[in-house]
Formats: C-alpha cells, sequence, structure tokens
C-alpha cells in the first residue's frame, strides 16, 4: 500500500500543526484518515480545490475553512527513513464531549463543522435551514405542560453534496426520498481504518514554495463577491426547471448546459454510473468532440481516472493540470483525439449513493477554478442527483 506524508494545518490559532504518515489507496484517502486520526472526521468538506505542485505534492484547499493541506507519496526509502515519533511525544487528539484531558497537555478546539462542548461555532448559512419534524401525540411535556420539540432535522446533512457557501439567496434546498432500487454507495460513507497513521516529527521534506494560492486584493475580493452572489442567485432561481423536464436526457442536457453558462469551459459532459457495477457511461456532452462521446460508447470502469474518483469517493475536485495527477486517465482523451488540461468534476449524489458525475473540461481564461465555480457544479450535479432518484421512484 502507497504511504504519504500528510500535512495538516491547525484549525485555529491556539492548535498546533501536525504531519502524519499515512498507508492509503489515494490521497483524499490518506487526508481523511489523517484528519480522523486527530477528531476531525468530517471536517474536510466534500468540495476541494486541488494544485498539483512542481514537486508532485498535493495541496488542498478547503474553502470553507480557508485551510489548504499537503499531501505527498512517498518513496520506499523515504518512509523507511521517515523519523516517527514515540508515544510519549505525540499530543492528544481533539476530546469529545465529557472526555477528561490531560492537564498538562494544550486544549485542542474541535474544527468548525464538527461536535464538541467548544463554544466556538461557525454561523449559520442558508443551506443549513433546519426543520422541526412534526410532534406526535405521544410527545412528552416539561413540567410546565409545553410539549417537547422533536429534534431538528438538517437537510445539509440529509442531503449531501450541496455547495459550501455563505452568503446565498434564502431558498431551502430540495428533498426527495430514496428509491428502493438498489444502488452504489460511495466508498467514503465508510469508517476509515487507522492501524497504518504515524505523527512524525517534522516533515521529511519541508515545503519551500508559497502553500495554497495567491490572495486576492480586499477590493478584488469585493468584487468577486458580488459577482458570485448574483450567479448563484440566478442558479437557484433557474434550476427549478429541471422538474418540468420529461426524460432523463433532457434534464442533463438543462443541468450541462447550466454548469456550462456558469464555468467557462471549452467543454463538459454527465457520466451515468450503473446502478450494479458503478462503471460510468456518457449521459450528456458539449464541446468539440460531443458527438464522438455520445456515439462512441464509452465506458469508464469504476473507480477509474478521475471522473471515476469523484464519483465513488464522493467529492468534488478542481485540477489545474491533469498531466501531474497519476490518477489521471488519459484514454478517452486518446480514444476521442482531445487533450485535456484543467478538469472539473462533481459527484451526483444523494442520500450517500453515487448516480454518476458531472465534469467540465479546459477552463477558458485561465486553469485554476475559482470557489464558487466548484459550488454551483456540486450544487447542480446534486440537483441531477435528485432528479435521477425521483425517476427510480416513478
Amino acid at each position: 500500500m502507497p504511504k504519504f506524508e500528510v500535512h495538516i494545518p491547525a484549525s485555529d490559532a491556539n492548535g498546533f500543526n501536525v504531519t502524519l504518515k499515512v498507508g492509503a489507496d489515494n490521497w483524499m484517502s490518506a487526508l481523511k484518515a489523517g484528519m480522523q486520526k486527530l477528531g476531525e472526521q468530517g471536517a474536510v468538506s466534500q468540495n476541494v480545490m486541488v494544485d498539483i505542485q512542481e514537486d508532485n505534492s498535493i495541496h488542498v484547499t478547503e474553502p470553507a475553512s480557508g485551510r489548504v493541506f499537503r499531501i505527498r507519496e512517498l518513496s520506499d526509502d523515504e518512509a523507511a527513513k521517515a523519523q516517527v515519533k514515540r508515544p510519549s511525544q505525540i499530543r492528544p487528539a481533539v476530546a469529545r464531549a465529557g472526555e477528561k484531558t490531560d492537564p498538562a497537555m494544550p486544549a485542542v478546539k474541535p474544527a468548525l463543522g464538527s461536535t464538541g462542548s467548544d463554544k466556538t461555532q461557525p454561523l449559520p448559512r442558508p443551506s443549513d435551514l433546519q426543520q422541526p419534524r412534526p410532534s406526535s401525540p405521544d410527545a412528552k411535556t416539561d413540567p410546565a405542560g409545553a410539549a417537547k420539540k422533536a429534534p431538528a432535522v438538517d437537510l445539509n446533512q440529509t442531503l449531501p453534496g450541496g455547495p459550501d457557501l455563505t452568503n446565498v439567496p434564502n431558498v431551502p434546498p430540495a428533498r426527495s426520498a430514496v428509491a428502493p432500487a438498489p444502488r452504489r454507495t460511495a466508498k467514503s460513507s465508510a469508517r476509515i481504518e487507522l492501524k497504518d497513521v504515524e505523527e512524525l516529527v517534522q516533515p521529511i521534506k519541508p515545503s519551500t514554495g508559497s502553500i495554497g494560492r495567491a490572495k486576492s486584493s480586499p477590493n478584488i475580493q469585493k468584487t468577486q463577491r458580488q459577482e458570485t452572489e448574483e450567479i448563484l442567485s440566478d442558479v437557484f432561481l433557474r434550476v427549478v426547471e429541471i422538474s418540468t423536464k420529461k426524460t432523463v436526457e433532457e434534464a442533463m442536457d438543462f443541468i450541462l448546459d447550466l454548469v456550462l453558462e456558469k464555468v467557462p469551459c471549452e467543454s463538459g459532459s454527465v457520466m451515468r454510473a450503473d446502478t450494479a457495477t458503478g462503471d460510468l457511461t456518457f449521459l450528456a456532452a458539449r464541446g468539440p468532440k460531443a458527438k464522438e462521446i455520445l456515439s462512441g460508447k464509452i465506458v469508464v470502469p469504476a473507480g477509474t481516472g478521475l471522473a471515476g474518483f469523484c464519483a465513488s469517493e464522493g467529492v468534488s475536485v478542481a485540477i489545474n493540470d491533469v498531466e501531474k495527477d497519476p490518477r489521471f486517465n488519459a484514454d478517452v482523451s486518446e480514444r476521442i483525439g482531445y487533450a485535456t488540461h484543467s478538469l472539473l468534476c462533481a459527484p451526483m449524489m444523494t442520500h450517500g449513493h453515487s448516480f454518476g458525475c458531472v465534469q467540465v473540461l479546459n477552463r477558458k481564461g485561465g486553469p485554476h477554478f475559482l470557489e464558487h465555480e466548484v459550488g454551483v457544479i456540486s450544487y447542480l450535479a446534486h440537483q441531477a442527483a435528485l432528479f435521477l432518484n425521483q425517476k427510480l421512484l416513478q
């Protein structure tokens, strides 16, 4: 199994950075295992921006928190020589509510969005709207006679895959029942085994270059926020039209056209996962080679390439240079004679079940996808999954 060096920055100013050596199948699994080791499982959102560096290290920017995680696959020699901390040198992980920690060790606050007793919590977002369940006739009452409310339902938890965005219009997310038909479940829903995770004394090759992406000036950031709000408002208002589509093909064409309108790219496609095998086939395509893609009856084996990775892992990934990513599978590009440079892919997922993915290729105006573009494609891919799920119920 490959070994990865995973550098996890502190979740707040009072925390500490940690570097781990992790055995995992891929860099995303290594990052998830590292976060779980520190008691921050679930802290990394499903929408991440990935930059492959010249030294083949992977910088993962988590938009919600701004943290930049660094992952690098180790050679056998590097993994063998890595200096691992002794048990007495390892700081305790985040304590759960009610648990006691060593008073001699510094307290560690839970990451934003994680459970815990710390008072620091993220501000609620419109996508976190909660609705109480109806009270049952048997609801218990307090001494004053008032009925106790049932726990609120977090729709963002019930329907994963929505964009991790702030300052968006007050539009509640769509809901849908889960069809009883068997479907492929994302690998990320399974608990990660932590037997092969060790803390290092220091990074084997400390980063000497810049970490993450360059920050824009305050004026540019303000302009970008305004533009983002306008784009998202339009998306939320127009996506409801999907309910008027009579066929799956019409609905997927609608979603793909809306994605390409908001995310400037040369081409894009919608790929559907087979319910039994997870293999991906093309439902819709746009771009110079769209006809070849749809007529070629191309099948992408489950978990193969970046599209298979996103569909099976349930994570949206933006990559500025696919040639630097070892997971990139050039078979489809070579078959249709189309060169791929940058890629943004989002899973069509609801209730933990993957229906496939939506991807766009070769961004116009520069290879770096923007934060709101990741959110837009993730949200629209989720709406596509809700439509496909509803079709199975009919």
